[in-house]
């Protein structure tokens, strides 16, 4: 009996540790919405989800402000694939590391991506977002 209750009170204890806090699940939901945005070209959620002084940065060192980051998505409809992320919460603010594929006439780029997002008011927006081409091995 003993075991059984020590057993429970260990799993139990590891599905604290490793449960994803409300705010890192706002902060997945938010990103989550960006990328349906994004590869759907709409304009006017992506006005929501990106902060007014948005730094929107691509891995050849272009720098967009929010409307020309707004005006590209439209035009474009982001294709791109997130491979997988990882999101720490540091009280109002977020970052989230992720792997991705961009998929473009080139062809496909390997890329990494930091992205900084602030709790506004109940809100997770987007305030920096920056990307770097993973070199072939």
């Amino acid at each position: 009996m003993k075991k059984l209750f020590l057993t429970a009170l260990m799993l139990g204890l590891s599905t604290l540790l490793f449960a994803e806090t409300a705010d890192e699940a706002a902060v997945r939901a938010a990103h989550d919405s960006f990328v349906k945005a994004a590869k759907q070209g709409d304009g006017a959620a992506l006005e929501k989800i990106f902060a007014d002084g948005l730094q929107y940065s691509h891995s050849n060192t272009k720098l967009e402000d929010k409307r020309e980051a707004i005006d590209a998505l439209v035009k474009s409809k982001g294709n791109f694939e997130v491979h997988s992320q990882t999101i720490h919460v540091y009280r109002g603010v977020a970052t989230i590391r992720a792997k991705l594929t961009a998929h473009n006439a080139a062809g496909d780029t390997p890329l990494t991506m930091l992205q900084v997002w602030v709790k506004n008011g109940r809100n997770w927006q987007m305030v920096e977002r920056h990307t770097t081409r993973i070199p072939a091995q």
